[in-house]
């Protein structure tokens, strides 16, 4: 049954990130700041689990890095576009296909590879030793971070200069 929710939980979020993905989305400050924080966090977290395997720190930052790549790809293609009720924004296709891909993918090997296996995993002493000890996930989950971290403040930036400018021709 919670692989059954899981499931579900993980489908429903591909669903929501598609449908955004295709369409333009609302420039919404406070959805942002929310996001921006949430992942920050989270990031926070699976760092100090890096703590628990060194090894990690590695995958962190390559996966740092790439996220970085494909959000300053992101941030030169992005389109806003002025409509009566705000702002609205529209992503590259192909960065966001590419941040899917690497999310959906990880999460089919790891259902995979981990459900055929025979052996359970011993269970981990501290919880956030399970979360440390795979770099490649931990890697995947860093391109994350840094994309939208690095994604979501450009757009806080860049709908505070479009206020600014819409502001300042309307006087």
């Amino acid at each position: 049954m919670p692989t059954l929710l899981i499931a579900l939980l993980i489908g429903l979020m591909m669903y929501r990130r598609t449908k955004r993905t295709i369409g333009a989305q609302k420039l919404v400050r406070s959805r942002l700041w929310f996001r921006t924080i949430v992942f920050g966090i989270i990031g926070c977290m699976f760092l100090y689990a890096s703590f628990l395997h060194p090894v990690n720190f590695i995958a962190d930052f390559v996966g740092l890095a790439c996220g970085l790549v494909l959000a300053f790809y992101a941030v030169k293609h992005t389109e806003f576009e002025k409509r009566t009720d705000g702002w609205y924004y529209r992503t590259s296709l192909w960065v966001n296909i590419a941040v899917m891909a690497l999310f959906i993918g990880r999460i089919a090997y790891k259902l995979l590879y981990h459900g055929a296996m025979n052996a359970p995993a011993p269970a981990p002493v501290n919880p956030m030793e399970m979360y440390g000890s795979d770099p490649l996930t931990i890697g995947i989950f860093f391109v994350l971070v840094a994309y939208y971290i690095r994604f979501f403040t450009f757009l806080l930036f860049k709908h505070k200069e479009l206020n600014r400018t819409d502001s300042s021709a309307l006087s």
